[in-house]
């Protein structure tokens, strides 16, 4: 009820979400609020948050997501499985070491479920402190840095320019910044790490960073117009090569700076359950593997 609150901020539109009458939940809130002495909402035409309100909502959505991995616990027992385990991933972990990871797990534990999201680092690291995810595969940045949880490195990965397969730039020998100004451009939302760190690399060139035509975070959707215009996007490096490969798209020879390279894991506890202990170590191997395969590949180019 405090967290229907909390998103209408006015009673009434509380009530009508959750089939009540405004008086009741009126009552519930003023019952809160004494039971615990602090006023949680300032009232008028809106409900105004007081302090107080927001470390409410904070555990709420804690509480919320225990609740809710408590029921997928019971769900996955009841179907034979010895677990679940909720994993956020960027695009980076989704293209390789992730799906390596998970068949990895398939084969040696095959009653060990698995849920994954793909989604923005900031934006992972919100549903992460909300306890709806286990473990997060991300850029080790500032939220991770001073996160009170546990992070381990896994791999490098620089972010590279893409653009369609037949794009002019793939003609050009050595194209440089100062070239993709002459295209349209698909860039992330203004107010995140990776759009700040792109228009510190143009200013840096002393350059005026491009005027987005798109913002977007699709990656579908980025590569389908891609296909279809001279557009240019930024992508992790490992996950544009790993789409080149299939031929959509093509990677330029120009490298975001301004941007951690690392990419690791984070995790909530230091002993963590069996099933997360079984991933960790699973990321670890693959990492390994990976960066094995990595060392193979740069003897035979040179």
């Amino acid at each position: 009820m405090l967290l229907n609150i909390s998103k209408h901020s006015s009673l009434t539109a509380a009530a009508e979400s959750m089939n009540m009458s405004q008086p009741a939940v009126s009552q519930w809130l003023s019952d809160i609020e004494s039971a615990i002495g602090v006023t949680l909402y300032t009232r008028g035409r809106r409900l105004k948050p007081t302090p107080y309100a927001d470390i409410l909502i904070k555990h709420a959505h804690v509480m919320l997501g225990e609740s809710s991995r408590m029921h997928e616990e019971i769900s996955a027992m009841q179907k034979g499985s010895s677990g679940i385990v909720r994993i956020g991933t960027l695009l980076v972990g989704a293209t390789k070491i992730l799906p390596a990871t998970l068949l990895s797990l398939m084969a040696e534990h095959p009653n060990l479920q698995f849920s994954v999201i793909e989604d923005l680092n900031v934006n992972l690291v919100t549903r992460f402190e909300n306890n709806e995810l286990d473990i997060i595969i991300g850029r080790i940045d500032f939220l991770m840095l001073t996160s009170k949880y546990f992070h381990e490195v896994l791999l490098d990965d620089q972010h590279c320019v893409f653009c369609g397969p037949n794009h002019p730039l793939t003609k050009k020998r050595k194209p440089t910044w100062k070239d993709t100004l002459n295209f349209p451009w698909i860039l992330p939302p203004s107010d995140t790490p990776l759009r700040q760190a792109i228009e510190m690399n143009f200013a840096a060139n002393e350059l005026a960073y491009p005027t987005p035509w798109v913002e977007s975070t699709s990656i579908t959707a980025n590569m389908s117009l891609m296909r279809q215009s001279n557009c240019l996007a930024i992508s992790s490096t490992t996950a544009a090569r790993h789409y080149e490969s299939f031929g959509i798209i093509r990677t330029l020879p120009l490298v975001l700076s301004y941007l951690s390279n690392s990419i690791g894991m984070m995790w909530r506890d230091k002993t963590p359950s069996p099933q997360v202990q079984m991933v960790l170590d699973a990321l670890r191997k693959q990492t390994k593997i990976i960066r094995s395969e990595h060392a193979e590949r740069l003897k035979v180019t040179t």
